[in-house]
């Protein structure tokens, strides 16, 4: 159905059944109608004081518990940049291994190996 053809057909009735946009509007409205005013409307379920006072505690907590699990994932963050950062800037510093020095490496025997018993 086409735009032109539900401003059209609105005063009918049945143009409800077959417009879902105008069905839906139909809905919205019967909905707000059932509602009311609120103003008219009064609170007929009593609130205790102890499930007010148990269920701001519970959020408070729960707010408090979200703080430090982001403060030490911002903590756990940091440390691993930090480390990132001192691992590239060792890696910048050292000097470049030869040739000679990087065989002599292997050619040589551990310091370690005189842990090991045999």
């Amino acid at each position: 159905m086409t735009r032109r053809d539900c401003l059209r057909g609105r005063s009918d009735p049945s143009h409800v059944f077959t417009c879902p946009a105008c069905r839906a509007d139909a809905r919205i409205a019967a909905a707000w109608r059932t509602l009311g005013d609120p103003a008219d409307q009064k609170s007929t379920i009593p609130v205790e004081e102890a499930f007010v006072a148990v269920a701001l505690d519970r959020a408070r907590r729960d707010r408090e518990r979200a703080r430090w699990r982001r403060a030490w994932l911002v903590a756990g963050a940091a440390l691993l940049f930090s480390f990132f950062f001192g691992t590239s800037h060792e890696r910048t510093t050292r000097t470049a291994v030869s040739a000679d020095e990087t065989y002599a490496s292997l050619v040589s025997p551990s310091a370690l190996e005189e842990l090991i018993p045999n």
